[in-house]
């Protein structure tokens, strides 16, 4: 008999990255009989030395500043650890993270295919995640064409602490030229700019779309409107990082290194869920394409519903999204079935259908040429992300919690 391999986990659980991530290390814990993995219920740093105890094997870094710190003190006692918090850029101890640049590209596309073009990244001082995805998000805008700003919210800020009403977002918020898009950072600020912008009665998402990252379950259904959001791979970090550490508990050699895991997709809920062009043409003709989309719509039956030519419609979609409408339906058609695929258990055939396809093959050939996989093999790989719930995933595979 193989005896237990003690593994602990250090995160703050209130987190929903932090939540995930421990779901793939329970994953991964489920697959090796004799790892069994712990989690304090609430820690300080100072706790480490009564934690790390001579019958743990192995640490799991999650986000838990100072995290420099810890992740150090662990180094220094030679205990085999990964770090996952995304709170370093370098660390003496192997790091799986997002790709924080990855996140903040994908939120500037998104709010750019949508039409934007004034855009503005609310983050975190002092946060080396919060600054990699402004990186991201400023350069990508600017790679597009599209105009960017940022503010900052500062750690220590006592009015914003409880979110009950966050006075440094509305400061700036009375003076932002709209319609705007603004990304925040994580779900919390998102949520403190839905209630900013309800006390300012600024209009979401009609004067401002805003979109989140984490998709936390809590954050981002505390306000309404509910927060659209970024879906990072945070359980497939989990698991990685166990596939990692296993490996050092086993005695391997592994090099301090850094493993990014880019983002999965944007969940779209009412916070964003509008275009932000203001072609009067075009915005009509995308709320034809969303309205009628299931009835396989063409660029000549648009055409004639705006009783326009098709050279106009054209002119006028490359003036404002910089792609014809034969590409802008696609897209829209492209994004309705993963989402579907994703967040419900509709048979692929009714997927089709609801996306405008009338031939189940030809939607699935056009969704392989597009996302480079077929709908079933998306739903069976990635749904676990997007539909898993709070307790999913951990129950039965987690040895136990220790205070």
């Amino acid at each position: 008999m193989r005896k237990n391999k003690r593994v602990l986990f250090l995160g703050n659980l209130a987190v929903a990255y932090n939540r995930d991530v421990l779901r793939g290390v329970a994953e991964y814990a489920g697959s090796q009989p004799e790892i069994r993995v712990f989690f304090p219920d609430n820690f300080e740093p100072a706790d480490l030395p009564a934690l790390i105890r001579g019958d743990i094997h192995g640490v799991i870094v999650a986000g838990c500043p100072p995290a420099w710190k810890l992740s150090e003190a662990i180094a220094i006692r030679g205990v085999p650890a990964v770090d996952v918090s995304a709170e370093l850029e370098t660390s003496s101890l192997p790091r799986v993270v997002t790709d924080d640049a990855a996140v903040g590209r994908m939120a500037a596309d998104y709010f750019i295919d949508r039409g934007f073009r004034r855009l503005v990244y609310y983050g975190m001082s002092q946060r080396y995640w919060s600054d990699a995805r402004l990186d991201g998000f400023i350069a990508q805008a600017a790679a597009r064409g599209a105009a960017a700003q940022y503010f900052r919210k500062q750690e220590a800020e006592a009015e914003d602490r409880a979110g009950v009403y966050p006075g440094t977002a509305a400061r700036w918020l009375k003076h932002l030229s709209k319609p705007a898009a603004i990304y925040a950072g994580d779900d919390l600020l998102g949520a403190y700019l839905v209630e900013a912008c309800r006390n300012l009665k600024i209009r979401v998402p009609e004067d401002i779309a805003i979109l989140g990252t984490d998709n936390d379950d809590l954050y981002g259904q505390l306000r309404t409107p509910h927060l659209s959001s970024i879906l990072l791979d945070s359980r497939n970090i989990g698991l990685r990082a166990m596939e990692l550490l296993y490996r050092r508990m086993r005695g391997k050699k592994i090099k301090a290194m850094t493993v990014l895991i880019p983002p999965i997709r944007v969940i779209t809920r009412l916070s964003s869920d509008i275009f932000g062009v203001e072609d009067d043409l075009v915005r009509e003709a995308l709320g034809l394409i969303q309205q009628n989309l299931s009835s396989g719509i063409s660029v000549k039956w648009l055409a004639d519903q705006l009783a326009v030519s098709r050279p106009t419609m054209e002119r006028h979609f490359l003036a404002a999204l910089n792609r014809t409408p034969a590409t802008e339906i696609q897209r829209i058609q492209m994004e309705t079935a993963r989402q579907l695929v994703l967040d419900s258990d509709m048979p692929i055939a009714q997927v089709a259908h609801k996306s405008g396809y009338s031939s189940p093959r030809q939607f699935s050939t056009s969704f392989h040429n597009y996302f480079n996989e077929t709908p079933r093999n998306m739903r069976k790989t990635h749904r676990y992300a997007a539909a898993a719930s709070p307790d999913s995933g951990t129950r039965g595979l987690i040895a136990g919690a220790e205070n």
